[in-house]
């Protein structure tokens, strides 16, 4: 029917190519998937947390507070108010008062006694018996025992610092120093162990650790430092510490040593004395009125007989467990070396406080001493803290303070001796501004002067 040749017609042919993969928009895809996939496991983690702290105990950071003690100076040689009586004087009031009182109760009840008289049986005569005692060695043992369990008792409150850093030797091999000294469980603010220890332990210390009394180790980390007094407070987190070691360690209980009647009385040194850890000794107390000129501050020193190592560390304590001093060989005296010398631990209570809670103590860089009570009387000297020393380079230099000028206020706060101008600046910051009024001889005569001063810190900068 088609004349047409067949092969005029021709099959059209067509192949069906798979669409290609569009690379760009599937890795679009996958990234949006795994941000979905972040951001579903972001706010599942913040639930997760949030209800985990809705039903734990918050745990927070408390400030520690150590109450000073009330000063008791055997020379009451300041004078207090401005009544020109000096605290001997007033308590020697205090104590005729208190006599009268008890002389007439004790008329009043000479008539009452009297009337009863008749019914108060006859006195029984009894004869004095004295008793040769003879101490046996086993009598010395149970005594030396009882001294060790004391001083036991105080090493639950002391510690092993040790800091480690690396050096190199001549030929260029890495070698390590190590120090030690002791320290003092001072406080817990709720999250860390609060330890009290001296400044150069830490010097160029690449890692700090502390050893506690029953063997366990744990980090530590500088929390605060004075350079003046060469203290530093380290703290240990306590979730690091087992609960056996927490039940085995105690804060140190601070005594005071600012009583008079402390002289004479015996007492340990437990720590270092002997320049290792693990050391007891015993003694005596020997004196406790020197005292040390530092900036800002004034020292009591504690001597004893106890024979140490010039490099001893650790505490003085008193029989019931009571720490009274803190142990420093460089406060002794040239003849006294091995003689344990301590810091009055009631001198630096205020400045524990603030090392513990991480402030920083604000310096006015002075030295000086209490005007007496004969000195005014004598020479007219103002009450104040008579300063005796200025400080290169520091603000009371720079503000025009001189040596000589007796420091009465700074800013509204009187100041009677020089224990007020050290806990005036303890309520300081650095960098705080104030006004120091001082009274300054001149022409016969003393006269007020004032000056603004920009106070300075003690972690160091002014370290003499």
């Amino acid at each position: 029917m088609d004349s047409h040749d067949s092969s005029e017609y021709q099959v059209i042919r067509e192949r069906i190519k798979e669409k290609p993969i569009n690379v760009k928009k599937l890795l679009g895809r996958f990234v949006l998937i795994l941000l979905g996939a972040a951001l579903a496991g972001a706010i599942a983690a913040f639930v997760f947390i949030s209800v985990v702290n809705h039903m734990l105990p918050e745990v927070q950071t408390v400030m520690v507070n150590i109450p000073p003690d009330e000063r008791i100076s055997p020379s009451d040689k300041v004078v207090s108010g401005n009544s020109g009586k000096s605290s001997e004087e007033e308590g020697n009031a205090s104590d005729t008062a208190e006599g009268q009182q008890a002389t007439e109760a004790a008329q009043e009840g000479e008539a009452t006694v009297s009337e009863d008289q008749s019914q108060i049986p006859e006195p029984q005569i009894i004869n004095q018996v004295t008793e040769h005692v003879s101490l046996t060695t086993e009598d010395y043992r149970e005594l030396y025992r009882v001294l060790r369990e004391a001083a036991r008792n105080v090493e639950k409150s002391l510690v092993t610092v040790t800091s480690t850093s690396s050096d190199r030797d001549w030929f260029d091999n890495t070698y390590e120093n190590t120090d030690r000294a002791s320290g003092l469980i001072v406080a817990n603010n709720g999250i860390e162990l609060l330890i009290l220890t001296e400044m150069g332990v830490s010097d160029n210390a690449e890692k700090m650790s502390v050893t506690f009394c029953d063997g366990t180790m744990a980090e530590a980390e500088v929390k605060s430092i004075d350079g003046i007094m060469e203290m530093e407070v380290i703290a240990v987190k306590m979730e690091e510490l087992e609960e056996s070691t927490l039940t085995s360690i105690s804060e140190a209980k601070l005594g005071n040593s600012w009583v008079s009647s402390i002289v004479g009385s015996p007492v340990m040194a437990v720590g270092s004395p002997f320049g290792t850890p693990g050391g007891q000794a015993f003694g005596l107390i020997t004196s406790n009125s020197q005292e040390l000129s530092m900036q800002d501050r004034n020292v009591r020193l504690i001597g004893t007989d106890i024979y140490g190592s010039t490099e001893a560390t650790g505490v003085l304590a008193t029989y019931e467990g009571e720490v009274i001093g803190i142990i420093s060989q460089g406060a002794s005296t040239r003849d006294t070396v091995n003689l344990i010398v301590a810091y009055s631990i009631s001198d630096l209570k205020e400045l524990i406080e603030k090392l513990s809670n991480g402030t920083k103590e604000a310096r006015l860089g002075v030295q000086g001493t209490d005007v007496t009570a004969d000195v005014h009387q004598s020479d007219g000297v103002p009450i104040g803290a008579y300063v005796t020393k200025i400080i290169i380079d520091s603000p009371a230099m720079d503000a025009g303070i001189q040596s000589g000028d007796v420091i009465t206020k700074i800013g509204t706060t009187e100041v009677k001796s020089f224990n007020d101008l050290t806990a005036a600046l303890m309520k300081c910051q650095p960098k705080d501004k104030t006004v120091v009024t001082v009274q300054r001889f001149s022409r016969d005569e003393y006269a007020e002067m004032t000056f603004e001063v920009t106070l300075g810190s003690s972690e160091g900068d002014m370290v003499s």
